[in-house]
C-alpha cells in the first residue's frame, strides 16, 4: 500500500515538473525573442555538407538496412577484425567518435552508427516510431547486419540509455561494453531518490514532453542551443582545443535538417517517466567500464557510483575537468582507459 501511495505522488510530482519546466521554457522562448527579435527566427541555409565531414581519414560512409530501418554509419579498419560499435547521445550524431574512429581501428572494424532519426540514417515521421524497445531492436538487428555475431559496445549518453540494456537483455551480442556518462537506469533512480539535484538537473527531460516548444528552442537563433551545450562555461567542452567553429557547424549542419529536431526529442517523448515497477533481473556478467566526466552539468557524479548493483565485473574511471561529452572533451584520456580496459585479459 505504501509503495503505490509511493507510485502515486511521484507520477503526480512529475507532471508537477513537466507544467513547471514546460512554463519555464515558454519564458526561455519569450526572452530570447524580446532581446533578439531580428535574429530570432534566422537559420542560415546549410545545404552543403561540411567538408570536415568527408575527411576520409575517419572513415568510410556506408549504409545498411536493420529493424526495416535504413542506417548510416562510418567505418575505419578492416572488416573481418573484432566489431567495437559506437553508439552517439543526443544532440550529437557519428561525428562525436571521430577520435575513436581512427584510434582503434588497428585491432578493430570500428563503427560509428547514426541512430534512428539521425544524422543521414532514415528519420521515421512519428513519435511512436521512436520507442524505446523499437530503438534497442534496432541495435540488436545492426550487429549481424553488419556481418557480427556480437562486438565491442561503446556508448554515451542516449547511446547508453540503449546499451545498458541490450546488454542485460541480449548478452550473447556484447563481448564488453564501455560507457561514458550514462548511469544504468536503475542506478539513475536510486540516486534521484536521494539526490534532489539529479531531479533539477534533469529538468530539459520534462520540458521535452511538451510538443512544438522544444524545437522552437533548438532552432531559435540559428541553433543558438548547440553553442550553449557545447561551448558554454556550466555545460559546455572543457577542452576546447578539439572542438573548432568547424566541428560546431558540422553539428549547426546535422541538426538543420528537415524533421531532425523533432526526431530527437521524439527519444524523450518516449521516456517511461516515473520510478520503474521493482523486477528481479540478473546482474551483467560481461566485462563493464563506466568512464565518467565529473564535470558533467547534466548528471551528477555520484551516479557514477552504486552500479555493483547491476554489473559484477565493472571497472570506474573518473576525469576531473571533463564535461559530459566525454569522448570530444578528453580523447586522449578516454582513449587510454578504452585500451587498457580491451587489453586486461584478466576478463
Amino acid at each position: 500500500m505504501a509503495n503505490c501511495v509511493t507510485r502515486i505522488l511521484l507520477r503526480v510530482m512529475i507532471y508537477l515538473f513537466i507544467i513547471f519546466w514546460g512554463s519555464f521554457g515558454v519564458a526561455r522562448v519569450l526572452w530570447q525573442f524580446l532581446w533578439h527579435p531580428l535574429s530570432f527566427f534566422h537559420q542560415k541555409k546549410r545545404e552543403v555538407v561540411p567538408e570536415i565531414l568527408l575527411d576520409s581519414s575517419y572513415g568510410t560512409h556506408k549504409y545498411v538496412t536493420a529493424n526495416g530501418i535504413k542506417f548510416h554509419y562510418v567505418a575505419n579498419g578492416t572488416e573481418g577484425k573484432p566489431l567495437m560499435l559506437f553508439l552517439h547521445g543526443f544532440p550529437e550524431f557519428w561525428f562525436s567518435w571521430r577520435f575513436q574512429l581512427l584510434e582503434f581501428s588497428r585491432d578493430y572494424y570500428t563503427v560509428a552508427v547514426d541512430l534512428r532519426g539521425y544524422g543521414d540514417t532514415e528519420r521515421p515521421a512519428y513519435k511512436k516510431d521512436y520507442k524505446l524497445e523499437l530503438l534497442i531492436q534496432d541495435i540488436a538487428e545492426l550487429i549481424p547486419a553488419l556481418g557480427y555475431k556480437s562486438c565491442v559496445l561503446v556508448a554515451h549518453d542516449w547511446g547508453g540509455i540503449l546499451a545498458w540494456r541490450l546488454v542485460q537483455s541480449r548478452p550473447e551480442l556484447v563481448d564488453r561494453y564501455i560507457a561514458m556518462n550514462i548511469p544504468h537506469p536503475k542506478v539513475y533512480w536510486k540516486v534521484c531518490k536521494s539526490h534532489w539535484k539529479q531531479l533539477l538537473a534533469s529538468w530539459y527531460i520534462f520540458m521535452f514532453q511538451l510538443p512544438y516548444l522544444p524545437e522552437l528552442l533548438m532552432r531559435c537563433r540559428d541553433y543558438i542551443f548547440l553553442n550553449q551545450l557545447f561551448l558554454s562555461h556550466r555545460m559546455g567542452i572543457k577542452n576546447k582545443a578539439g572542438f573548432s567553429t568547424e566541428v560546431l557547424e558540422a553539428f549547426k549542419y546535422n541538426f538543420s535538417q528537415p524533421g531532425a529536431c523533432t526526431a530527437a526529442i521524439n527519444y524523450y517523448r518516449n521516456l517511461p517517466l516515473g520510478v520503474p515497477k521493482s523486477r528481479r533481473s540478473e546482474k551483467i556478467e560481461k566485462p563493464v567500464l563506466l568512464i565518467w566526466g565529473d564535470d558533467d552539468a547534466a548528471l551528477i557524479k555520484q551516479l557514477a557510483d552504486n552500479h555493483d548493483i547491476v554489473a559484477t565485473n565493472l571497472t570506474v574511471k573518473h576525469i576531473p575537468n571533463c564535461s559530459h561529452w566525454t569522448q570530444q572533451d578528453c580523447p586522449d584520456l578516454v582513449n587510454q582507459y578504452m585500451q587498457e580496459f580491451l587489453q586486461n585479459d584478466a576478463f
